[in-house]
Formats: C-alpha cells, structure tokens, sequence
C-alpha cells in the first residue's frame, strides 16, 4: 500500500493489515495454499483415515469454541501415531493436519519437518540430546514427523532410549505449539507403546493406513499421469492394472510409490523410444503414453537385464537334480499370476530355501541366478544377491548382533540374502552362553516376515550340520520349505568344468592334457574338504603359472620370444604334479564357485 489521500505517495507504506495471519509452510506468505480438506478429499483410499482427520479437527474445533465460550478446557495430548505400510500417505495426511490445524489456530505455522534415525541419533555421548531438541525446535509451531521410531527405539540400546526419552521430555515441555506424528510398520509400532508406558501415554491415539486396493493403485498412475501432463493411450491403463494384480501384495509393498516409480519408467522408455532417431516428427508425441512404454513387471529395470538366467542353470556342467528344482521353481512363479487370473485363490508360497552340499558346487552361482529368474518374473525388484557369513551378522557386544543383520537385510532387498555356513550362527563358538548367533537367527527370521514380499533368503551349508542348523529354532524348517541338494561333481564333470573355465579364459588344450587333468582328479582324496570345481580352478590356475614359467624362460638366456599360439596353449607338462594350493576366501570366484 502506498502513502498519501488516495495518491500515489513517494514512499511505500506497511500496515499491519497488509501482513498475513500466519506465515504458510511454503514460506510465501502473499499466496495462500490450496485448501487443506480438498487436498484430503483429493487422496486416492484410505478412507478410514480421511474419517479420523475430520474426527480430530472436529474435535480441534469444538476445543477452541468451548473455549471462547470460557469453559475450562482441559488439555490432552494429541500427539498420534500413524501405522501402515510405505506409499499409503502418511506424509502428506501429516502435512495436511498441520495445515488444518493452522487454519484453526491449534498450530501458529502448520509446517511439517520430517525426521528419522539419522536426524534423532548420535553416534557419541551427548549428541542424541543435542539432534533430538533441534529437531523440536525446527518443527515448534507445525507438525514433527518422525519415521519408524521403532527402529531405534528398539535396536539402537542406550543411544535409542535416550532419544525417545529426550524426544518425551521435549514434546511435555511444548504442550501448546507442537503436533508430533510417529510412523512406522503396524505391528512394531504397537509392540514399542505396549513396551513403553510413557510414550502410550503421550500417543494414545493410533491412526491406520490401510493398503490401496488394485483399482486404487490405477487411478493413483493415472492422476500422477495427468499431473505432470501425461496422456494415456488406449490400452495403458489395463496393462497397469494387470502387472497391480500379478504383483505380490504381502507386507512392505510400496503402495502410491510403486505407481509412482512404475510412471517414472514408463516416462523415460517414451522418451527413449519418441527419440530414438534424434527427430520427433508429426507421427509422434512427448506427452503421450503409448502401451509399448509401459514396462512388463512393477520391479525396476528388470526390462533391460542381459541373458537368461534359467538358460544359464541349464548350460551349467551336471547339477542335474538342482536343475529339475529350479525348473519346477521357475513353472511355480509363472503359474501364480495365471492362477490369480483364472480366480484361483492361494497363499503366496515361501521362496526361502536352503543349499546343502559341500565346496565349489556351485551353489553361490545358482543363488545368484535364481536371483535373476525371480527378477524376471516380477517376484524380486532388483535380482541382486548379497553374501555374508556369520561374521557379517553376529556381532561381540550386547545390542549390535539386531542392527547387523537389519544391515545385511536392507542391502539385500529386492534380491537375494544368501548366507554361508548357516550353521554356524546355531552352533554358536562351541557353546558359548554369550553368543549372539541365536539372536542373529531371530532377528533374520523377523525381518524375512516383515520383507516377505521383495526379499529371498537362502542359507547354505554342508548337508549334516545345516541338518542340525533347521532344528535349533522352531521357526527355521517353516520359513525354509526346500532345500535343494548340491551334488559332488563326477571325474568326467570336473574335466569338462576344466575345459569350460580354460576356455573361458582363452586358452586352447593340447593333446593329452585332459587326461593328464582327470588322472590328477583320480588321485585326489574325496573327503568332506575336497574342494570340487574349486580345486578344479585352483588346477587350472596352477597350469597357467606354470606355462607362464614356460614360454617366457629365462630372460638372460637369449630365448626367442614364441609364438602366439604357443602363448594361448596349456600342455600336459603345465600341470602341477602335487596338489594345488587351497584358494583363500578372495580367490574363490567365478561360475561353479
């Protein structure tokens, strides 16, 4: 507004009836944001929850017209805690509360701050207090969001405690101006408040996010479309709800972010396809869709993976009862969406399984590559496999054996966990009373349930103690329903592994040399430790320092330098005449391994 009687003055003037009521959460105090109870109405399902913000700003309301009425109005927490699985809106409700609150004066700002672990949780004594209280002081005037506050509550020992108990003593002590929201899995958020009086006290309120229904998830694809200006072609829409209905809906499913990351792929396949050419001509469009953009699985960039990996199992030298296991693995998950389809309803079956046999029979390569198949099918997001051992998981100090394995898990979502000598988390040190091996169990078993949906464990060992293994826990054989048995390789099996892995290497074989290589296997002692087509590696690898020896001779010498095609070839004399060097950890790599 500018000075002056209706002129325009030389100086701009403020008035106090220039300036806002509130500063909004965008921060632009001169445009006021879209009405908060349209945006609720606009949420795609959870329409129980829609019901339980009406209810608390219905109550919110009642409150301040008691009180301006001047009836004494008793303050109550209303502090709450929303549960449900990713993708099912528990953000953007807490933002919207903020803003409904604001609007009714409850709230000064309404702005949210989000938190988590690496917000609230210091890694030295006295840092969890300081995070905790900057966090509330950010979020003082709006709504403090924090994100499974069960994770370190419950896994973080003295350093979790204390930030909930920090976090309790701060939002007591701002009791007016402050709307704190904890999120997290239904179940474990339930188990912390039944566990912690206090904080149930403070959070009585518990509000539920349902999953969104098939048809739901389709119309959240379409709005997210059209936001951004997307058309869809004909035919777009069904495909979606398609791959919705074959998807696995256990657990951890990521809900609005799977549609939300499904049209980002679709987005980029249009780009890629429309400019293809470096042309886009009148035939084509940008902001359209077309069927052929739309990726064939939810998980990401399965579309692009090289290889079949079932035709890479078969290709794979004897393993045939393996190979008749993962067959009947592979007809299993291309039946389930058939099944769904025709109406028929099941259970999703437990792809856990267990490896039993002895050294370089490939079991790590077979894991890896029923990694890539359930990928493929759509029953894995990433394919990828993740080894440990216990020593990745089971750890020497009270409180760090949980936060290990969740570690190990997390890195292996969307893939494969394959742990080696399971066994050893049951046997324990020898019988140590303090070891943490059976926690590490517990721990994996819980997190297997909780990321059944996009998470395969498959836990290997020799036959005999992985027996032992599946009986030291109750739970072990029912989440691990097939064990798959990895023979030894025959003579005939461990010459043709030869072949293939020199081969593979480049390397041409003189005559004679392969019966030089099984005359060696003959002799070798089968015993538990025999090593398969590890030693069979080891062999070659042997071979080739020795032809190394032999082609190069003594450089003092004068030798000519040989041919090209003795430098690619392996003789007899190559061979080592004792055993190979065991290989160590680092060295055992490669197929068969």
């Amino acid at each position: 507004r500018l000075a002056g009687d209706g002129e325009i003055g030389d100086e701009p003037v403020l008035a106090p009836s220039d300036l806002p009521s509130r500063i909004t959460p965008s921060g632009a105090a001169g445009t006021a944001p879209a009405d908060p109870a349209a945006e609720l109405a606009s949420c795609v399902g959870i329409e129980p929850v829609k019901r339980e913000v009406e209810a608390l700003v219905a109550e919110a309301r009642a409150e301040r017209l008691r009180r301006e009425a001047g009836m004494p109005v008793a303050s109550r927490p209303r502090h709450l805690v929303f549960t449900g699985d990713p993708g099912t809106g528990k953000s953007r409700v807490a933002r919207v509360l903020g803003r409904m609150y604001a609007d009714l004066g409850t709230l000064s700002t309404g702005a949210l701050v989000e938190t988590d672990r690496a917000d609230l949780v210091g890694e030295f004594p006295g840092e969890t207090a300081a995070k905790v209280r900057a966090a509330v002081e950010r979020a003082l005037g709006g709504v403090l969001l924090v994100r499974d506050v069960h994770v370190f509550a419950t896994a973080e020992g003295a350093r979790g405690r204390e930030a909930v108990d920090v976090l309790l003593s701060a939002v007591q002590a701002h009791p007016d101006d402050l709307l704190v929201v904890l999120t997290g899995p239904e179940a474990e958020l339930n188990g912390l408040l039944r566990s912690h009086s206090e904080l149930a006290a403070t959070f009585p309120r518990v509000v539920r996010f349902p999953d969104l229904a098939d048809d739901e998830l389709v119309e959240v694809f379409a709005r997210r479309a059209a936001e951004t200006g997307f058309a869809l072609a004909d035919g777009v829409l069904a495909k979606i709800g398609r791959l919705v209905r074959a998807a696995p809906r256990d657990r951890g499913f990521g809900n609005a972010r799977v549609m939300i990351d499904l049209l980002d792929r679709a987005v980029a396949l249009q780009g890629r396809r429309v400019l293809a050419d470096g042309v886009v001509d009148e035939t084509e469009s940008l902001d359209e869709i077309l069927l052929a953009d739309v990726p064939d699985a939810l998980g990401p960039a399965r579309d692009a993976r090289p290889g079949d990996p079932v035709a890479a199992i078969e290709a794979l030298v004897g393993l045939e009862p393996v190979k008749a296991e993962v067959r009947a693995l592979d007809a299993e998950a291309r039946a389930e969406p058939m099944r769904r389809d025709a109406g028929v309803t099941q259970n999703a079956p437990a792809r856990h399984m267990v490896f039993t046999g002895n050294p370089g029979t490939a079991k790590t390569t077979v894991a890896r590559l029923i990694a890539a198949v359930y990928a493929r099918l759509g029953l894995l997001s990433s394919g990828h496999l993740v080894e440990v051992t216990r020593a990745d998981l089971v750890a020497e100090y009270v409180g760090q054996t949980a936060p290990r394995v969740r570690a190990a898990v997390e890195r292996a979502l969307g893939g494969v966990l394959f742990v080696d000598e399971a066994y050893t988390l049951a046997a324990g040190g020898g019988g140590d009373r303090l070891d943490f091996g059976p926690e590490a169990v517990a721990e994996l078993l819980r997190l297997m349930e909780e990321h059944r949906a996009d998470l395969v464990v498959i836990v290997a060992g020799y036959a005999e103690p992985m027996e032992r293994f599946l009986s030291s826990n109750p739970g072990l054989r029912d989440r691990f329903p097939r064990v798959l048995s990895f023979p030894d390789y025959s003579e005939d099996e461990l010459v043709a592994i030869f072949e293939s892995m020199a081969g593979a290497a480049g390397f041409r074989l003189a005559d004679g040399l392969l019966g030089a290589v099984r005359r060696r296997i003959a002799a070798q002692p089968r015993g538990p430790e025999f090593g398969n087509a590890r030693f069979v590696r080891n062999l070659l690898d042997a071979a080739i320092a020795r032809q190394a020896q032999r082609i190069t001779g003594d450089p003092s010498g004068g030798v000519e330098p040989p041919a090209s095609a003795e430098v690619t070839l392996l003789r007899p004399e190559d061979l080592p005449s004792v055993p190979p060097a065991r290989a160590s950890a680092e060295e055992r790599h490669g197929h068969y391994l």
